[in-house]
């Protein structure tokens, strides 16, 4: 039974082969180290935001004017930068959290599917019987941490045999799958190939 794909998407003698989410290696990395960095020089410039605040509070009473915001120090602005800088990452890890635990990417005896949605479900589809190529794109970086790019290419040129499947983990057994699958159909049914969970 699938753990990640939606149940109900499976026909009556469709059986699941593999499911994967991208690899957490290809969606995190990136704002991580972005919100680490800008974390800390936020932190190390707290003390510029706190000598600063006492100063801002006579503008409530007095109104705040272009004169009196242009005098207040540097070092406070450069603080308030840094932690502008720090939410911009916390929401950047927000979104590609919810990108990488929404998106579903499967390979059933009769299907190539990907799964999209939180409240609403996207759900593309190409038939085994109209794969014509599958592709894996690797660099260096990508082999040595175990993940790549899968492009399916579909008879007809659909919309989802054009995208790039990007994070795929262990891409070149996702390949064989699709592959194995696209042979099965034309040559006649066979029994169900036993998958492991993609980690």
């Amino acid at each position: 039974m699938p753990k990640l794909l939606k149940a109900t998407y499976l026909g009556d003698t469709e059986y699941l082969l593999e499911e994967t989410r991208a690899t957490k290696l290809f969606y995190f990395p990136g704002p991580v180290v972005w919100t680490v960095l800008f974390g800390v020089l936020a932190f190390a410039s707290a003390h510029a935001i706190s000598s600063a605040v006492p100063n801002w509070f006579p503008w409530l009473y007095s109104g705040l004017t272009l004169s009196n915001y242009l005098s207040s120090p540097m070092p406070m602005y450069l603080a308030f930068f840094w932690l502008l800088l720090f939410l911009i990452g916390l929401l950047w890890i927000l979104i590609r959290y919810f990108r990488w635990i929404t998106t579903v990417y499967a390979v059933t005896n009769r299907r190539v599917i990907v799964q999209k949605g939180i409240l609403g479900k996207d759900f593309d589809e190409i038939p085994v019987t109209q794969v014509r190529g599958v592709d894996v794109h690797q660099s260096f970086g990508q082999r040595i941490l175990g993940y790549g790019t899968v492009r399916v290419s579909s008879e007809g040129g659909s919309r989802l045999g054009n995208e790039d499947w990007k994070g795929i983990p262990k891409p070149f057994r996702f390949q064989k799958l699709i592959e194995n699958a696209t042979q099965n159909v034309q040559s006649g049914p066979s029994p169900p190939m036993m998958a492991g969970p993609a980690h």
